[in-house]
């Protein structure tokens, strides 16, 4: 049964559509234990069969924030300052996760779990990304916005 999850920033510059085939109660947000992470209030919740579609109405308002092994991207408006997804290049291919908290009907899915990915070194993240991020992620619009 596919399912479609919307949702995105406050005010609604960034839009972030959601896709998966799994159930809503069988995906499950992690809340990673980092410091950027804990402050923003994220969760990240994706699919690697899935797929993620970022729109961003004024590339002006956007921040791709790097923190830490600077191997991935927030997408964080400036407006409203919500950070509403991160993305990261593996083997020339974008792959993502959301920010579950952003999402409408985000109460259906599973029970968050704690994860603590800077515990791991630059290629076990990939590695771990590889594994869990939604490898379908697309940044729609033509603009560039060096990724």
């Amino acid at each position: 049964m596919s399912q479609e999850f919307s949702g995105g920033c406050y005010c609604g510059n960034i839009t972030i559509v959601f896709k998966t085939e799994q159930d809503a109660s069988d995906l499950t947000p992690r809340e990673c234990d980092c410091g950027f992470c804990r402050r923003n209030g994220a969760e990240w919740v994706s699919d690697p069969q899935g797929r993620i579609d970022i729109a961003v109405m004024n590339e002006a308002a956007l921040s791709l924030y790097e923190q830490g092994s600077k191997l991935a991207r927030f997408w964080i408006c400036q407006r409203c300052g919500t950070t509403t997804a991160v993305t990261a290049e593996i083997n020339g291919k974008l792959h993502g996760a959301v920010n579950a908290n952003c999402l409408e009907g985000a109460e259906k899915l599973g029970q968050s779990e704690r994860a603590s990915p800077k515990t791991l070194s630059d290629y076990e993240k990939r590695i771990r990304w590889e594994d869990l991020w939604t490898s379908e992620t697309v940044v729609k619009e033509a603009w560039d916005v060096g990724l």
